[in-house]
């Protein structure tokens, strides 16, 4: 098992810059991959500036210390984009929801989409647009455990034995073998996280 650090947006608190000390420290074990789950959630009432703050701090922090991020981006794309641009982490951006276009500004980066369940869903039309442009060399799959579990497990607590559900809508979506999807998006987890 392999683990990320890092400060949710959703947790930010007066105290979150004294705990990036915290993080720097735990991010030395070798079980430690990434920094994340970081980033900005504008769905909640959770103040921009303090998040934003945050965010750019463990941005910082990963790309002193050589990791990638898994980046959380809800509602938020355009200011999440832009300190993407700034600051060219490696990395993943998690539970992709944004458009085509920003799918490609992410790719451009040098990052990975993160696509999860919601690739199953019968509204997931924007979702099924970006599987359907991005190449699959710059994907990764994901359970975003316990949430947004794959059609038919919808509502209930998602795990990574639900994972093949994701891939085989993917591998039907792109017209592939469901195989090459699981074999393609483990080997792209393995070298985004440096894990031989």
């Amino acid at each position: 098992m392999y683990c990320a650090v890092g400060i949710h947006p959703e947790c930010i608190t007066e105290n979150s810059l004294d705990e990036l000390d915290e993080i720097k420290k735990l991010s030395k074990h070798k079980k430690v991959v990434a920094i994340g789950e970081i980033g900005l959630d504008y769905y909640w009432d959770i103040p921009k500036e303090p998040q934003k703050l945050i965010f750019e701090k463990q941005l910082e922090l990963a790309n002193e210390l050589d990791m990638p991020v898994n980046i959380h981006d809800r509602e938020a794309h355009g200011d999440t984009l832009e300190l993407l641009k700034k600051y060219k982490p490696k990395g993943i951006l998690h539970c992709f929801s944004g458009s085509v276009e920003t799918a490609r500004e992410i790719i451009k980066l040098g990052m990975y989409i993160g696509m999860g369940g919601v690739i199953t869903f019968k509204n997931s039309r924007k979702a099924v647009e970006v599987i359907s442009d991005i190449p699959i060399e710059k994907l990764v799959l994901e359970t975003d455990c316990p949430y947004l579990s794959p059609i038919p497990f919808r509502g209930k607590r998602n795990h990574s034995g639900m994972i093949q559900y994701t891939a085989e809508k993917i591998a039907e979506i792109k017209n592939i073998p469901v195989e090459y999807v699981l074999k393609i998006t483990l080997e792209n987890a393995k070298k985004v996280y440096n894990i031989i």
